[in-house]
């Protein structure tokens, strides 16, 4: 994972809430994922789930979080093959 993905997810881990992240929470999430594409850095979902996986969140958060880090990828693949 690039150093600089890792410390954006570094962010959200350090200020989630950890049994259940909150809304500000995913928002944060989301910022990562942006950040992620737009600046074409390397991160694979396996290496999402295994960072969180690390830390102190619980598995089934990990494991949704980095279901979603893909989803939000490919979303924005494709929001940008539409808009050309």
């Amino acid at each position: 994972m690039d150093p600089k993905a890792k410390q954006l997810l570094g962010v959200f881990i350090n200020h989630a809430h950890k049994s259940m992240p909150h809304s500000p929470d995913m928002h944060r999430f989301m910022d990562f994922v942006i950040a992620v594409y737009r600046e074409n850095l390397a991160a694979s979902v396996e290496e999402v789930l295994d960072v969180t996986m690390e830390s102190s969140l619980p598995e089934h958060i990990s494991v949704r979080l980095a279901m979603l880090f893909g989803h939000g990828l490919e979303l924005l693949k494709q929001y940008d093959e539409v808009r050309g």
